[in-house]
């Protein structure tokens, strides 16, 4: 089988030697939609697809903490706000001297270290933060003022026991040896019974590399002095028995600070985040390890006072010792809480933590009148990074100046360079409009991005859903004419219906027209035995094309082309065939 389709025509099919006419249902609207709709599509696709990208871009790119970028995923504020009080968080190392004086019997005492003016120099690691941009850090008592207690003795012990071993070596009579080990044994549980001493303690406070940078010398004592600063003097202070908070001062100005925050609006199960220099995490002996800061996310888990009136916060989290005098962070960057100390039950593994509130400081801080409000430092490194984090046209360009003028004004702030060198890549490849101003504009939000990007994808949908509503639409438009058109088939250019013909011939449709005025003509071929009004029908003119494909006309096996009811053929005068046989299918 042959199909030859015409659009708008007709469609032939040859089988046997019956030419069977019908009408293609093809529109030319319907075969080129298909080709408009999909250019359309094509182009609103790119449209919203650039839109999008545009908009989502900044987005996506501060979502993820890229390799490398430094401050992690600063879209996130949490994380900005961290990012932004880490340079203010200090190292304090407190030192005092320590003697021990053992009691080898009731006359014969020896106090160690031996020697005039000899002590052990024992350390400990806290905690602390600048409250105000002139030098104040607000810690916990206990890491400037170490209580003298049974772990202190310990340390103490533990220091001494070497040089209690070797004077009791050197005295003792020949074959009573001792360890280092069962001296410091017997210290602690009282065998050798002595007694400790301790100087008046000293600290020492030291910044560290988020604002220093990486350091390169190799012990304490090689470190610049610009970095770190002794305590010159005790402001203000609340016991280790009492609140455990106090205000300590150094020597430095236009320093990074944090500001107090409410511990009242603290509530059990929100998220808090820590930074200190736990002893656990001192795995090298190098400063710029020593003073690398520890960050962790700690949950509320109650809030309580104390017999001596303090508010604590309690605490569940990875806090640890060397966490203390640190600062508790909300969402915002705002110091709620400062480390305090832990409780740890006989034989149990673990411990309970508490942080002294932010409102037990504040007392401190009215009291002394201090000034808290951001120096010129803390406003212009909080701007970079807002900048930094921004999602603006124009940010990385604003971050870049920020962050030059920071290194400009502050050459000891290195914790800047490897901003300073990221930023600097981004805004090579940024796009700026000449227009732009330069003046700083409010920190984006994130999520407004997202919004805009999800608003979008929503507006691509609908119009997608339009565009197919439009297409079928047209498609039913276009089937419908069509089949009125198939209807009017037969119609002649007069406008006369078709009249259908029942019979054998049912099916096919008979025109008037020009085939009726031709019937009505004398016979031509009555002499060769045709009825009478039978004649040979006029050549069809190109008017006359469709009368004859309708069906008034069909051919006989002699191959002329004769009426359905015709008995003769009106050209060579051959009988009329028999009819075929049709059966009519009804739907």
């Amino acid at each position: 089988m042959m199909i030859l389709d015409f659009k708008l025509g007709f469609s032939s099919v040859i089988k046997g030697k019956t030419l069977i006419m019908y009408r293609s249902v093809s529109s030319g609207t319907c075969s080129n939609l298909p080709g408009w709709f999909s250019r359309m599509m094509l182009v609103i696709g790119f449209v919203c697809l650039f839109m999008i990208g545009t908009t989502a871009t900044s987005a996506t790119t501060y979502a993820s903490s890229a390799s490398g970028k430094p401050g992690g995923n600063v879209a996130d504020p949490t994380v900005r706000a961290v990012d932004t009080a880490e340079p203010a968080v200090v190292r304090i190392i407190t030192t005092l001297g320590g003697h021990l004086t053992v009691n080898f019997s009731r006359t014969s005492s020896v106090t160690f270290p031996q020697g005039t003016g000899n002590s052990y120099g024992l350390q400990l690691s806290g905690s602390g933060t600048f409250i105000t941009a002139h030098g104040d850090i607000l810690t916990a008592d206990h890491v400037i003022n170490p209580p003298h207690d049974q772990a202190l003795s310990q340390y103490l012990d533990d220091t001494a026991a070497k040089d209690v071993a070797t004077y009791i070596n050197l005295n003792a009579k020949s074959g009573s040896q001792v360890s280092v080990d069962q001296v410091d044994q017997e210290l602690k549980g009282g065998q050798l019974a002595s007694t400790p001493n301790y100087d008046p303690a000293t600290s020492e406070v030291y910044l560290n590399t988020t604002y220093t940078g990486p350091l390169s010398a190799a012990d304490f004592s090689s470190l610049p002095f610009r970095i770190h600063a002794a305590v010159d003097h005790i402001e203000k202070e609340s016991s280790f028995n009492d609140k455990d908070v106090a205000i300590i001062h150094v020597n430095m100005n236009d320093m990074a600070s944090v500001q107090l925050g409410d511990s009242g609006s603290v509530q059990q199960q929100d998220q808090l985040t820590i930074i200190g220099f736990p002893g656990n995490g001192d795995v090298s002996k190098r400063p710029t390890d020593l003073l690398t800061a520890s960050i962790n996310t700690i949950s509320v888990s109650s809030i309580k006072t104390t017999d001596a009136g303090a508010q604590v916060i309690q605490v569940g989290g990875n806090v640890e010792h060397g966490d203390s005098g640190g600062p508790a962070l909300d969402s915002s960057g705002a110091m709620v809480g400062i480390v305090s100390f832990g409780l740890v039950s006989s034989g149990s593994s673990g411990g309970t933590s508490f942080l002294q509130a932010s409102s037990s400081a504040r007392e401190l801080v009215q009291s002394l009148n201090l000034n808290t409000t951001p120096g010129a430092f803390q406003k212009a490194w909080s701007q970079s990074l807002a900048d930094y984090a921004s999602s603006a046209q124009g940010h990385w360009h604003r971050a870049l100046q920020d962050f030059e003028q920071l290194a400009a004004k502050y050459p000891q702030f290195n914790g800047v360079t490897p901003y300073l060198t990221y930023t600097k890549e981004q805004a090579k490849t940024e796009n700026v409009s000449p227009t732009t101003s330069p003046a700083h504009p409010a920190s984006s939000n994130v999520f407004v991005a997202y919004a805009l990007t999800i608003g979008g994808v929503t507006l691509l949908i609908l119009l997608l859903l339009l565009l197919f509503m439009i297409f079928f639409r047209r498609r039913k438009k276009s089937t419908a004419a069509s089949m009125t058109q198939a209807g009017r088939v037969g119609q002649d250019q007069s406008g006369r219906p078709a009249v259908a013909q029942r019979g054998p011939d049912a099916n096919r449709m008979v025109v008037p027209g020009p085939q009726r005025q031709a019937a009505s003509q004398n016979d031509g071929m009555a002499a060769f035995g045709a009825p009478p009004g039978s004649q040979q029908p006029a050549q069809p003119s190109s008017a006359q094309v469709q009368s004859v494909v309708s069906g008034t006309l069909r051919p006989w096996p002699c191959g002329h082309m004769n009426r359905s009811n015709a008995r003769y053929c009106s050209i060579c005068g051959e009988p009329a065939p028999e009819p075929p046989t049709s059966r009519r299918l009804e739907h």
